[in-house]
């Protein structure tokens, strides 16, 4: 059904045109209006799809009304009904976007010929808002799986800048900066005690969804399987600490609630151009990760959560691990390539540039804060590992 406003400021034109919209079941005449500003009230309230208008009424006349009317409805269809003598202004009323138009006296078989093409124009218009609807509805179902495939693409590098920001704008998909790329391991525990094997898509939906609770606080959130089938978190990065700090709660849920080993490991970056390769960065660090021996994995777990003790000594982590300070000591070296001292000295350092990012902390505080009670034996740790003095590394981010 259609809806029709008649706007004429003589009534018999008005009753014409009725009459014979009446013999169309398709139509239904919603208003009729004798000039040009309770036409425009009307064509607002009713919002109909055709209008016949004619050009000389009063108040407002058929052009002005015909431009306000498209200001805010630009898809009314509009025929026009002139006389003879301001058939120039039919001329007009057509460069302003109008349908057709009937010259007066209105012929039956020339309105119906009218008519019917307007009526075509608008079931045309109808299958077209249903087949976009049907679209919208498409691609709304499948936006969770669109997303997954174009941020494997990108992240993989076989997207261009310019259809990086096509897809984005077209997925309604918002990446935040700073942005933080946290990178998920799962490997299969023997998962006999809750009753049969559990499927690897299965784990990876439950693993997802956990992470999406857990990184709430960071978003907007997105999500993506690589295909070595790890799970790929894209989230805001800030505040760093927390975010840092979320990785690790959702290493402890998948551990805790799930059949598996959880192995993770996280980058982050400023602009979203450096997005790929924070990825390639955090996968590298994955690889590592997973080619590491357990022992080591187990020391340096234990040295992250034990940094900020002064006292912590290669000799607290053996014990943890259950073997000698000598063989920790030699297979932790063989392993990363460094020695353990000199790895927790780096985790320090790390944990420091993060606190000298807050401006409130001093420079004593953020000392203790990671394990040294002598701000002097700090500066020099943190000198010999970066080439600059804390207090420079500071005033650095401040110039920036």
């Amino acid at each position: 059904m259609y809806k029709v406003l008649i706007a004429d400021d003589e009534e018999i034109i008005r009753r014409g045109i009725a009459y014979f919209l009446k013999k169309d079941p398709e139509i239904q005449v919603v208003a009729q209006a004798e000039d040009g500003e309770m036409a425009l009230d009307q064509a607002m309230e009713y919002r109909p799809d055709l209008l016949f208008v004619d050009i000389n009424m009063p108040f407002l006349n058929g052009l002005d009304f015909i431009e306000k009317l498209k200001a805010v409805q630009p898809d009314a269809l509009i025929i026009v009904i002139t006389g003879y003598d301001d058939f120039k202004y039919a001329q007009k009323a057509l460069r302003l976007g109008v349908f057709d138009y009937l010259l007066k006296p209105i012929m039956e078989d020339t309105f119906y010929g009218a008519l019917h093409k307007a009526k075509e124009q608008l079931g045309r218009r109808q299958k077209q808002a249903q087949y976009l609807e049907f679209a919208r509805k498409l691609v709304e179902k499948n936006r969770p799986a669109m997303i997954a495939e174009f941020l494997e693409g990108w992240l993989d590098g076989r997207l261009t800048e310019a259809e990086v920001q096509e897809r984005t704008a077209a997925l309604d998909l918002e990446i935040p900066e700073p942005f933080g790329v946290t990178l998920v391991h799962l490997e299969d525990k023997d998962n006999a005690e809750i009753g049969g094997e559990w499927d690897d898509d299965l784990l990876f939906y439950a693993a997802e969804n956990m992470a999406r609770e857990v990184f709430q606080p960071f978003r907007p959130v997105s999500t993506c399987r690589n295909p070595a089938g790890e799970l790929v978190l894209i989230s805001s990065g800030e505040p760093r600490a927390e975010w840092e700090a979320a990785g690790e709660q959702l290493k402890n849920l998948l551990q805790t609630h799930l059949p598996v080993d959880a192995f993770l490991t996280r980058r982050g970056g400023e602009k979203l151009g450096g997005l790929p390769a924070s990825y390639e960065g955090a996968a590298e660090d994955l690889r590592a990760l997973l080619e590491t021996p357990q022992l080591v994995r187990d020391a340096k777990k234990y040295i992250e959560e034990n940094f900020a003790r002064e006292e912590f000594s290669l000799t607290d982590a053996a014990d943890y691990t259950h073997v000698s300070p000598q063989h920790l000591s030699r297979v932790f070296r063989q392993s990363t390539g460094i020695t353990f001292m000199d790895y927790i000295t780096r985790v320090r350092i790390r944990r420091a540039i993060e606190l000298l990012r807050d401006d409130d902390r001093k420079m004593y505080e953020i000392a203790e804060t990671v394990g040294y009670s002598s701000q002097h034996y700090f500066s020099s740790a943190f000198k010999k590992v970066l080439g600059v003095s804390p207090m420079e590394y500071k005033k650095s981010l401040q110039k920036k």
